[in-house]
């Protein structure tokens, strides 16, 4: 067990599992198409955080309710930019002319 502890303090760890994680939410082989594998992965990451978002955003309400209006604001910026990312690359691509 004091292994384990001591192998996830250290730094080359959390590389390691984030690199893990990207590895196993992306299933496509390496030579697949970047945009259908990053669209791919957006969708499970969409997946895994519409259910925290809503969750975060019923708690920032209750917030909201008792007079701590900063976390409401935070959690609302924060949802908009998650789930309207797609969109705001879309209208900054086209405003720069590409």
């Amino acid at each position: 067990m004091r292994t384990v502890k001591q192998w996830l303090k250290a730094p080359g760890c959390k590389c390691f599992l984030m690199f893990m994680l990207f590895v196993f939410l992306t299933s496509q082989p390496a030579f697949a198409d970047l945009v259908s594998g990053m669209d791919e992965l957006q969708s499970k990451v969409k997946s895994i955080c519409q259910p925290l978002a809503i969750i975060f955003l019923i708690i920032a309400g209750w917030q909201k309710a008792m007079g701590n209006s900063q976390l409401f604001v935070a959690a609302l910026i924060g949802t908009v930019i998650m789930f309207a990312s797609p969109q705001i690359v879309d209208f900054v691509s086209a405003s720069f002319g590409r």
